[in-house]
């Protein structure tokens, strides 16, 4: 979250607030369609249309419906989807009934309000317009999704993953952490399918999302304008800039799997970086520092890639005491799944992050090599 905070700071956005998994400010309509395709740490962007009343299905139903205009949202012409969450609610606690009684309430919202007593359709695979509703205790809050269906996270380069493949938005935010921004190299030496390193790479240049993907979900909504989003959409495009020449060492990744690293080659030339990434063959344990100095970032196999705990630490073990030879001093980065394998890595701790991947807390271990 204060990740994500400093980077609507950056993009301009006035007082963004913290909130519990995420971030909240205000904005315009430009400002939204902005921040979707600029940000690269979120996973949605919602237009927050109001508070319901949730203490049972009724009142959700009644609040609901009289919440917004719903057929200038939704009008007659579009398909829409409601996804809803439920929690500490014993009247609402089965999200799908909530999600049900919500499209209940919008479609007879917009059929009351058309001549024709038309209504929208459900469309629950490629929606005009996704609602979304988090329902805590006896109060709602209903949104309207700006990304669509699909999360931010996915920039529209990556088409093919290794096993338990690291969110884009994630490893945007793990480079903020480590706070590198070019001065020096970067090295993830198992780097899977490459998306450590291509969003470190697309970070220096200033490639945002946008350039790449251009599906989202205000697309589809009333009053778009496509000529208006085009020519903000090119202004993004104009402003990335070129690989630094100064940046020595560059930026490497380096994985044991051949056909994964051609994978990630193939995912780095569709984000618009492949002649700025190094890609190689290798091994974590033999990997040579590029520099006397720079940083290591990786998120390496643990949990399901392994199989066995044990198997993680022995693994990460033998990484770490190769570091501590080649790469002393370097600054690094490294995503464990809790504080057993943070140790093991025998780092000079600066902090541990609490984040979430996959569905699961884990832990960013930032700090020094030592020196052996």
């Amino acid at each position: 979250e204060q990740v994500l905070r400093a980077e609507l700071r950056e993009l301009g956005y006035t007082d963004p607030r913290v909130g519990g998994a995420g971030c909240s400010f205000r904005t315009d309509r430009v400002g939204l369609e902005r921040a979707t395709a600029r940000l690269t740490t979120a996973h949605r962007v919602l237009w927050t249309l109001g508070e319901v009343d949730a203490s049972n299905a009724e009142t959700l139903y009644q609040s609901v419906g009289q919440l917004v205009r719903w057929v200038g949202l939704i009008p007659v012409d579009k398909t829409f989807a409601v996804f809803a969450t439920a929690r500490d609610n014993h009247a609402l606690h089965d999200h799908r009934f909530v999600a049900l009684r919500i499209k209940d309430a919008i479609v007879d919202a917009v059929r009351a309000a058309d001549p024709e007593g038309r209504r929208p359709s459900v469309d629950a695979d490629q929606p005009d317009v996704v609602v979304r509703v988090s329902v805590v205790r006896g109060r709602g809050i209903v949104s309207l999704d700006a990304a669509g269906r699909t999360s931010l996270h996915a920039r529209g380069y990556r088409q093919e993953a290794g096993m338990a493949p690291l969110r884009e938005s994630l490893a945007a935010a793990i480079v903020r952490l480590v706070e590198w921004s070019g001065e020096g190299p970067l090295v993830d030496p198992m780097c899977g399918s490459g998306t450590l390193v291509i969003e470190a790479a697309r970070a220096v240049r200033g490639l945002v999302p946008g350039v790449t993907r251009d599906d989202y979900g205000f697309m589809r909504w009333p009053g778009f304008r496509k000529e208006r989003y085009e020519a903000w959409r090119a202004e993004l495009t104009a402003q990335v800039k070129t690989w630094p020449e100064a940046l020595a060492g560059g930026v490497l990744g380096v994985d044991l799997d051949a056909e994964v690293i051609a994978v990630a080659r193939e995912n780095a030339a569709r984000a618009g970086v492949g002649e700025d990434v190094r890609l190689e063959v290798g091994d974590a344990r033999t990997v040579a520092a590029p520099a006397g100095r720079g940083v290591l970032v990786t998120n390496p196999p643990w949990g399901v890639r392994m199989g066995d705990g044990a198997a993680s630490g022995d693994l990460l073990g033998a990484v770490a005491d190769h570091w501590r030879q080649a790469f002393a001093g370097w600054k690094a980065a490294v995503l464990v799944p809790d504080r057993e394998l943070a140790r093991a890595l025998g780092l000079e701790l600066g902090r541990l992050v609490e984040l979430e991947s996959g569905g699961r807390d884990v832990l960013l271990a930032i700090g020094q090599v030592a020196s052996r």
